[in-house]
């Protein structure tokens, strides 16, 4: 699993259970997962798509 970070608020119908995803929140997901989600909303809605993108991860120095 990696995290993604949804780009705007949106509901997907996950087998028959609506599910959100809240702005600017990360979310722990599988990739393939966020590329059918992905998939979906450039054709419902692209001017919004994608609605996942990968976070970042910070690499931090140590204190010596």
């Amino acid at each position: 699993m990696s995290k993604f970070k949804a780009t705007a608020n949106v509901v997907f119908n996950i087998n028959g259970y609506e599910r959100a995803f809240d702005k600017d929140t990360e979310y722990n997901m599988e990739k393939d997962v966020v590329d059918e989600f992905n998939a979906k909303g450039a054709i419902t809605h692209p001017e919004l798509s994608p609605f996942f993108v990968p976070v970042e991860i910070e690499e931090t120095e140590a204190d010596d």
